[in-house]
């Protein structure tokens, strides 16, 4: 879809989609993704011969790893567990002008999973660079706390992350997604012209 072709009735219809999908991820009850997100971090810490365990004290879900250079105990919440990206990612994909819904959920789902794993990765090496000393880290940081790696490494994955996905999504299911968030900053400047020359 060429710049030119994208009305300004559609972007705010997209940009509207875009923060109700988010707005409604930040609203859902996750109680449930943030025990399974420290159920499965733990869990992959103990297969790679690591100690953690994992738990809920109150209405706060909790894992720790033991046995490093320092003793690392983190709470999960709903921003750890990247539910809210899975609303950015409806917002992102389901209002595009594309018919063939199914499609769409393929790429919903996949991206969904792909940053559910990618976001395990994240909390596991967060902490696991908290409780050992990993060099050339450590050289740098001689006693971390979580927010030492946890900014650090969340903006990686969170860019770095983010544009892996939306490339697999684009060039593996849904070619639309790329070819729209391409040509999106053009329909903007273009719409924004098109409301000045008209004033």
């Amino acid at each position: 879809m060429k710049a030119e072709k994208i009305t300004w009735k559609y972007l705010i219809f997209y940009f509207a989609s875009l923060v109700f999908f988010y707005e409604l991820f930040m609203v859902l009850p996750s109680t449930w993704i943030e025990i399974l997100t420290a159920n499965l971090s733990s869990g992959a810490l103990n297969l790679l011969g690591l100690n953690s365990e994992y738990g809920i004290t109150g209405t706060w879900v909790w894992m720790t790893l033991t046995g490093g250079a320092r003793d690392v105990k983190v709470y999960i919440i709903r921003e750890c567990t990247a539910f809210h990206v899975w609303g950015i990612l409806l917002g992102l994909i389901m209002p595009l002008q594309v018919t063939d819904w199914g499609r769409k959920l393929k790429a919903v789902v996949f991206g969904g999973v792909l940053v559910f794993l990618m976001n395990l990765t994240r909390i596991m090496l967060t902490v696991y660079l908290t409780g050992y000393d990993v060099p050339p880290f450590s050289w740098w940081f001689t006693n971390p706390t979580v927010e030492t790696y946890h900014y650090p490494v969340s903006f990686a994955y969170g860019v770095i992350g983010i544009a892996i996905v939306i490339s697999l999504i684009n060039a593996y299911i849904l070619p639309e997604l790329g070819d729209f968030l391409v040509e999106l900053p053009d329909a903007l400047v273009y719409n924004i012209r098109n409301v000045f020359n008209k004033g």
